[in-house]
């Protein structure tokens, strides 16, 4: 198949974008990547009469202010992986960036077309909930911030609005000394993922003074995986066993059964991605000191 008549606009800058995307409306989608927006359009899920062309506008960069590390709407997937202020303060974002699709989608792809797309799955939303970022939304009225977790309403359902569009997302500064990790399971590498965890821990003095801890595939949107989080709490890097409350949240969610997997068997993919995260984390705040 092929997509639908569109007609096409090439923005020429922000302001000119949002007055593109207010005056029209629903029939309108921003177009940065395209690397999930044009093949659901070839499939006719997806039939925008306009496309909004971003792809000149400034809403690149990964800078660090103050308390806060700032990833613009367009920087590439590619950009992620390479970038060493992700690479220091954001680990857990790098790695997740390495399981998304394969190299040449992730030099098109875009993080803010991710975030708004908001697969079930998705590794980039996966971690914005995991670090607790502020999405930055911009309209023709102005700039709101959204908390990620807010943010994601369900599958493919995000709380952007008509004439709105992702500018950034802005992730807290983690402390001196913190850690993080993920892990996916897919049929294949490059594949979407059928469950992720991924894992962002804030250490003191030898012991996890905060755990955030949060899984895609278990749910519509990715969830906070709360009893795991609170076996960490306070926890030293040698008694950080999450074992028993991985099964815990494991068996608390009610994945979907599909053709790739069972309920069941999401479950068990939960619990262990989930204990391998924590400890691959652990790990790692060990070594650093």
């Amino acid at each position: 198949m092929r997509a639908s008549p569109f007609e096409y606009h090439r923005a020429r800058s922000l302001e000119h974008a949002l007055d593109l995307l207010a005056d029209l409306g629903e029939e309108a989608r921003p177009l940065a990547g395209g690397q999930s927006l044009v093949p659901m359009m070839n499939f006719r899920l997806a039939q925008p009469s306009h496309l909004v062309d971003i792809n000149d506008l400034p809403l690149g960069g990964i800078t660090a202010k103050g308390e806060v590390i700032r990833v613009g709407g367009l920087v590439r997937h590619a950009e992620l992986m390479a970038d060493p202020l992700i690479a220091r303060h954001l680990p857990a974002l790098r790695d997740a960036t390495r399981f998304i699709a394969h190299p040449t989608i992730r030099r098109r792809g875009t993080f803010g077309g991710s975030i708004a797309h908001a697969d079930p799955t998705a590794e980039l939303a996966l971690m914005a909930v995991v670090y607790d970022a502020t999405i930055v939304i911009a309209s023709r009225e102005g700039e709101r911030r959204v908390k990620a977790e807010a943010f994601f309403e369900s599958a493919f359902v995000t709380a952007l609005r008509p004439g709105e569009l992702i500018v950034a997302a802005e992730f807290p500064r983690p402390p001196g000394h913190s850690s993080g990790a993920f892990e996916e399971f897919s049929e294949r590498q490059g594949d979407f993922a059928i469950v992720a965890v991924g894992v962002a821990l804030a250490l003191k003095d030898g012991r996890i003074e905060k755990a955030r801890v949060a899984c895609a595939g278990a749910d519509l949107v990715p969830v906070r995986a709360a009893p795991v989080e609170a076996v960490l709490a306070g926890a030293s890097l040698e008694n950080a066993d999450v074992t028993e409350a991985a099964v815990e949240f494991a068996e608390s969610r009610e994945p979907p059964s599909d053709l790739r997997a069972t309920a069941e068997y999401r479950r068990a993919l939960i619990a262990e991605l989930t204990r391998r995260a924590v400890s691959r984390a652990v790990a790692r705040a060990a070594e650093t000191g």
